[in-house]
């Protein structure tokens, strides 16, 4: 491939090399190294440009492609530099209520959200240079986009990821500029009311959203705004859910397919209107700039409407348009407006996709029907970068978007359109939104029949991201080495080729499936914010959950804790799930987890009175298929080469306290002693003491997350542990108390917090214990 004929690819690649490189060098902390390699690019830059560019066209592209690698290597260090300056944002987080001078600043993606970002100036008299600052407030929803605005305001970092698998906040505001976190805003005043060509937007999208909020009911409004404009703020948990089981999530950004068929219904109608083609293209890039603009410029919108454009513009202008040089050009555009864009889900599945849909549906057709060719070629570029990011792969996905493409390639336009003839006349035109709400349920109804064939998705463990770059290469070389030659000495050479290539990205997926097992016992105590979620590998590939922690809202606590840990490990099925105990810290999440998780016992305590999640259970018990056992005082389990002695609660003893009844028991691995108290009181402890002669142990899980009624003397004097574990998030009871803190260190007693520390690995071998914390 030469690069004249080529030119934005290989610049596009500079680039791309010039920002990784900087960002690895800078997140290892090997700055000097940076510094040293920068400074010899910048050299051979100005030698080459001074000595050596003749003005061939060979001589401008190599000097282009040096230039952007020095580009991509000042935008990502510029970045970086942002953030640790004197001048950045990052340096004001405190608890004290800060006065802060700041422009007001309104995602136009995301208009019915409560979230607003600040761009500071000046915090208590400090000048602000760098960073924007992210909070939830309807309070300015009365100002306008640009209003320079004062007002007291608490700061915070962004919360991190807590365990392997795990989202985290802080890294993805990072990327978008946005260094902290706003709270409680007050006495706030107005300084500048700001009238900018944005605000007209904005009323303008608002129009759109309450003409749709008005023709169709909530729960359809909801999805359309989702996939028409971009607004997901109204969009339900049970929504989301169903189009990510069916593999149709990408609906819900707006993408490539949403530009192509907006472009496509633009061009078909001013193709139409005008005579002259350049004057349609003229309006028709003006309306899909306020498109763009509208939706929210994400990078793979950008993609698209950039490639439609120039496509459409190379007929008209008389030049041919290359595939390669043109998405190298809109990957350019993207980088330079945002560098950081390189490292989101976003942008790498956006280019990926649409690369293997040009590259890999034409040879993938060979084989199959076109129509097929073309899921089978998405499924194939998504596999690998969902599994790496998501752990998950709805393999459904294959069927759904078979129907669900040309589905919507129908509906969407006619929604489109219907809105926009709304602005004219909303009752006029209202009757026809009956039509697309019947479009709207058949949909639902079948993305459910996806659900319901496929059931749980696949799940991944965390695959290492050198085999995620092997697999692109081999996936991408397959169009190269089964393209037509017409030289039967070449034709030869590449059959050997081919096979190889085939047989190794075979056997690179079937290793994303594999999971081996260990023959350590590894116990993760996860960090679910206030409650108690510890699970454990036992040597041999048998596991246990202990706890779910808290749902939160819509089960999205425990989806973002447990599951995505779960998934991390590829983890589908768990053989024991121990409900310590009933309050919802512990057990709430336990009908989210069925859900997402198959689970084949479920072992609880007894009771006296049922509690909402006893009812909840009992209402799912025929659903799903799981065995019930009550585990009491003297019972014991064996699994694997572990031993697990129940020490609580008694059967003839039970409290009204749930807490006096939580499961405690005593998991020995060979030398090795774990022992778990769920959320049992001092005088509990005290009685498996005395009942069960209890000694030395190496491993505590502290009893009611630090509570000082809990982890009394009697228990810490017997078993003397050599690790205490404090499970506990932010709480409103003073866990963990500083009087069992003390306690600790009294006794010289080494404690870790998850939230602190994050997830707590120990693994075991029998013999010696390791500990490591994600944090």
């Amino acid at each position: 491939m030469k690069i004249i004929r080529k030119p934005a690819f290989f610049m596009a690649v500079a680039l791309t090399i010039g920002i990784l490189s900087t960002y690895f060098l800078l997140n290892h902390n090997l700055f000097i190294l940076f510094k040293i390699i920068f400074l010899i690019e910048i050299v051979y830059f100005s030698f080459f440009t001074i000595y050596k560019l003749n003005f061939d066209k060979k001589s401008i592209y190599i000097w282009l492609t040096i230039f952007f690698i020095v580009l991509g290597s000042f935008m990502s260090a510029y970045q970086e530099y942002k953030f640790k300056s004197k001048y950045s944002l990052s340096n004001f987080a405190t608890d004290d209520p800060s006065e802060i001078l700041a422009e007001l600043i309104f995602d136009i993606g995301d208009l019915e959200s409560d979230k607003v970002y600040l761009k500071p100036y000046y915090i208590n008299g400090q000048k602000i240079k760098y960073g924007k600052v992210v909070l939830n407030s309807k309070k300015l929803k009365n100002f306008v986009d640009g209003d320079l605005i004062v007002l007291k305001l608490e700061l915070s970092e962004p919360p991190s990821a807590l365990n392997p698998g795990a989202f985290s906040y802080v890294d993805y505001l990072k990327k978008e500029g946005i260094y902290l976190q706003g709270w409680n805003p007050r006495n706030i005043r107005l300084l500048k009311r700001n009238k900018s060509s944005k605000n007209l937007i904005i009323n303008f999208k608002k129009s759109l959203l309450n003409n749709i909020n008005y023709l169709f009911s909530q729960k359809n409004a909801a999805f359309i705004k989702a996939i028409l404009l971009g607004e997901k703020r109204y969009l339900s948990y049970g929504q989301e859910s169903l189009l990510r089981k069916a593999g149709a999530s990408h609906l819900l950004a707006i993408s490539g397919l949403h530009m192509g068929i907006i472009i496509l219904t633009f061009s078909f109608i001013l193709f139409k209107i005008f005579s002259k083609k350049k004057n349609a293209l003229y309006l028709l890039s003006f309306l899909t700039l306020v498109y763009v603009i509208i939706v929210g410029a994400s990078v793979s919108i950008i993609r698209a409407a950039v490639l439609s454009l120039l496509f459409l513009w190379s007929t008209e202008l008389n030049r041919e348009g290359d595939f390669l040089n043109i998405i190298s050009l809109t990957l350019i555009v993207n980088l330079v407006l945002d560098s950081q864009a390189l490292f989101t889900v976003s942008l790498q599945l956006s280019y990926i996709l649409v690369l293997a849909l040009f590259y890999l549906t034409p040879l993938l057709s060979k084989f199959m029907h076109p129509v097929l060719a073309v899921s089978f070629a998405a499924q194939l570029a998504s596999l690998a970068i969902t599994a790496y990011y998501f752990n998950e792969y709805a393999y459904i996905a294959l069927i759904t978007n078979l129907w669900i493409i040309p589905y919507i390639t129908v509906l969407l336009p006619i929604i489109f359109i219907l809105v926009i003839l709304s602005l004219f006349s909303l009752s006029f035109f209202q009757p026809l939104a009956f039509l697309i709400e019947i479009g709207l349920s058949l949909l639902f109804k079948g993305l459910k029949l996806m659900t319901l064939i496929q059931g749980r998705s696949l799940v991944i463990a965390e695959i290492e991201l050198l085999l995620i770059i092997l697999y692109y290469l081999l996936l991408f070389l397959l169009p190269f080495l089964y393209q037509k030659r017409y030289i039967y000495l070449n034709v030869r050479k590449y059959i050997l080729w081919q096979k190889l290539v085939s047989v190794f990205l075979i056997l690179i997926i079937i290793l994303f499936f594999l999971n081996p097992e260990s023959s350590n016992l590894e116990v993760s105590f996860v960090a679910v914010g206030q409650g108690d979620g510890i699970f454990i590998q036992f040597p041999g590939g048998k596991n246990m959950l202990i706890d779910t922690g808290p749902p939160g809202r819509d089960g999205r606590n425990i989806e973002y804790s447990i599951i995505s840990y779960l998934n991390y490990l590829g983890i589908s099925n768990i053989d024991y799930l121990m409900i310590s105990h009933f309050d919802a810290d512990h057990a709430g999440g336990i009908s989210h987890l069925l859900q997402r998780k198959k689970i084949k016992n479920i072992l609880i305590p007894p009771f006296k009175e049922k509690s909402k999640i006893h009812m909840q259970l009992e209402a799912v018990a025929g659903k799903y298929e799981f065995k019930l056992n009550f585990l009491t005082a003297g019972i014991s389990l064996k699994i694997s080469d572990c031993r697990l002695d129940i020490l609580n609660p008694k059967l003839n003893n039970l409290s009204q306290d749930r807490n006096e009844n939580s499961i405690t028991f005593l998991l020995s691995h060979q030398q090795q002693k774990f022992l778990f108290t769920g959320d049992l009181t001092k005088e509990g402890e005290a009685r498996i003491v005395k009942n069960n002669n209890l000694r030395e142990v190496d491993i505590l899980k502290v009893g009611h997350h630090g509570s000082k009624t809990s982890s009394g003397e009697i228990l810490l004097n017997a078993v003397k542990p050599k690790l205490a574990v404090i499970s506990v998030g932010k709480n409103n009871f003073g866990h963990p108390s500083p009087e069992v803190i003390k306690r600790f260190e009294e006794k010289s007693i080494k404690y870790l917090r998850t939230d602190h520390q994050g997830m707590i690995r120990i693994v075991s071998d029998g013999q010696k214990i390791f500990c490591n914390t994600f944090k």
